[in-house]
């Protein structure tokens, strides 16, 4: 991992527990650390580096504090330092195209599907039948084959080689080639990723390229029409980045129930329904007002920002009937309207 990434995550300038975002990127999947993931903008990030360990990640802390890149706050908290802002910006990497929250459990089975696709589609179109499949395992082989019979065939082949042309159009000309390059089909053999990055970029830094590369591709396959072959295609690999139980508690918060109703019918913790609402919050539509009384509303209202730095103990001193759910909602949903109209 290379310290500029990790300066890159703190640029936002907040002190800030390093143990915090080393869960994060770990994919501790806890509301404090999803929480953390969005106050600080670095949610896309959320099981980045699932096999990191700890003692390397607070070795490269330590070494960016000793070259005062970062600054250690006597509450052991960290803050990038000027000198590793300045690092940060002469490096110009922008990691902003990376949603791992989104796409990073299942994108590389999503475009190995789509791979697989493309070289199943390629081939049909010629009316052949002898070649060797990309994939064998039926994960891939099943969902190809469902899909292929869920129209004619050469509607299907329409409609894959107009749906790859639109993704390419709005991927931009490097983008499209990285991924065009990297199919197989009739007469073709496409690359390995890695053999159309420079040689001189270190893994890491590939990965992160790739990363980019992939889940714009996949953001912008998100934005096609409902009944296009390729959204239909790859949505149930997607949903898989959801948290299973969560999105139960979406599907039961149509129903207008009271907390203590939901939990009921979920069978589980008022504390566990609480936290999914917290984390569906983050992203998804979210009927605020349901859940943060008017009182909450104007003793909030009356803090200063920035609203990252706002503190639940603090404020709950000087007014003690003070509701943590309703705490973290408020912040929640006033940092939503602050990055939606900045």
């Amino acid at each position: 991992m290379k310290p500029t990434f990790i300066l890159a995550l703190l640029q936002h300038g907040y002190k800030v527990r390093t143990s915090t975002l080393y869960h994060l990127l770990k994919g501790k999947r806890t509301s404090s650390v999803l929480l953390y993931g969005f106050l600080y903008e670095n949610l896309r990030f959320f099981q980045f580096t699932p096999d990191l360990s700890e003692s390397k990640f607070n070795q490269l802390i330590t070494r960016l504090i000793e070259q005062k890149l970062l600054y250690q706050t006597s509450d052991d908290k960290v803050q990038i330092t000027a000198q590793g802002e300045m690092l940060v910006q002469a490096a110009d990497k922008d990691f902003s195209q990376i949603d791992n929250y989104r796409f990073g459990k299942t994108d590389e089975a999503i475009w190995r599907l789509l791979q697989f696709t493309v070289q199943v589609v390629s081939h049909l179109s010629y009316v052949n039948k002898a070649y060797i499949p990309l994939e064998q395992s039926p994960l891939y082989q099943k969902q190809v084959k469902m899909y292929i019979k869920s129209m004619p065939k050469s509607l299907l082949i329409k409609n894959v080689k107009e749906e790859w042309h639109y993704i390419f159009s709005c991927l931009g000309r490097k983008d499209a080639n990285f991924f065009a390059q990297q199919f197989s089909g009739y007469e073709r053999t496409g690359k390995a990723s890695f053999q159309l990055m420079e040689s001189r970029q270190k893994a890491f830094e590939q990965f992160l390229i790739k990363k980019a590369k992939l889940h714009h591709l996949l953001f912008v396959m998100e934005q096609l029409p409902e009944r296009s072959f390729l959204k239909r295609l790859v949505a149930p690999l997607i949903n898989q980045n959801e948290n299973k139980s969560m999105a139960e508690t979406r599907m039961y918060l149509k129903t207008e129930s009271s907390l203590e109703i939901l939990a009921q019918q979920r069978g589980i913790k008022v504390s566990t329904i609480k936290d999914h609402l917290m984390e569906l919050a983050l992203t998804n539509d979210f009927p605020f007002e349901r859940f943060i009384s008017n009182k909450t509303g104007r003793i909030l209202a009356e803090q200063s920002k920035p609203y990252q730095e706002w503190e639940y103990r603090t404020i709950k001193n000087i007014f003690p009937e003070l509701d943590y759910f309703e705490f973290r909602l408020y912040q929640i949903q006033k940092l939503r309207e602050e990055r939606e109209y900045s």
